[in-house]
């Protein structure tokens, strides 16, 4: 009986231990977090890979990682100095082609001045070696100098056609280097989607 008595105190004890136990705290008024702890890598939801019609160093970048850019925003400046460069040295070719092709038209002029002197020369000549004035190998000398000066209205010709094609080239190159340093994607990076998150 003895022990069935300190058995059921004993128990009873260490059920009121296990008893719940409440605390109270004044009310205040604040806001709740809720913070979620974890380890790993963190990787950009949407990726964009943005390029330039040319290459070149940055000179000014507008944006930088999580910058949030819309569509037309300008996000980074390209360096134009080398643009500008090649804007003057193709414009200066172009001026020297057209010098060439004013050169080469001078000298289809005078070419044509020159077959047209010989050509008279060898008429003359023609009508004295008729009359006896004048031996056959002058009249053949007159001949010779008409068909090198005909030759020589030809390959003027010739120059002038190569020089117009070499300024047709050279004014192409200041275009292509003119829509170079002036092409939005040149001078600048601009975005063209919608909208993300660089």
């Amino acid at each position: 009986m003895l022990l069935a008595a300190i058995g059921t105190l004993t128990a009873f004890k260490f059920q009121s231990a296990k008893a719940p136990q409440y605390y109270t705290e004044k009310v205040q008024q604040g806001d709740i977090q809720n913070v979620v702890q974890a380890t790993g890598s963190i990787t950009a939801v949407t990726t964009v890979q943005v390029g330039s019609q040319v290459s070149r160093t940055i000179q000014n970048l507008y944006a930088d990682f999580n910058s949030h850019v819309k569509k037309g925003q300008v996000i980074a400046q390209i360096e134009p100095s080398l643009f500008q460069g090649a804007l003057l040295q193709a414009k200066a070719d172009l001026q020297d082609a057209n010098a060439n092709l004013q050169a080469a038209k001078a000298n289809l002029q005078k070419a044509q001045a020159a077959e047209v002197q010989t050509h008279l020369d060898y008429n003359r000549n023609n009508e004295l070696a008729k009359d006896g004035v004048i031996p056959a190998q002058q009249l053949d000398m007159a001949k010779a100098n008409w068909e090198s000066a005909a030759a020589a209205v030809s390959a003027a010709k010739a120059q002038v056609t190569q020089s117009t094609a070499q300024v047709q080239q050279k004014a192409a190159a200041v275009t292509v280097a003119q829509t170079n340093l002036c092409f939005p994607g040149s001078a600048h990076l601009r975005m063209r989607a919608l909208e993300f998150t660089l």
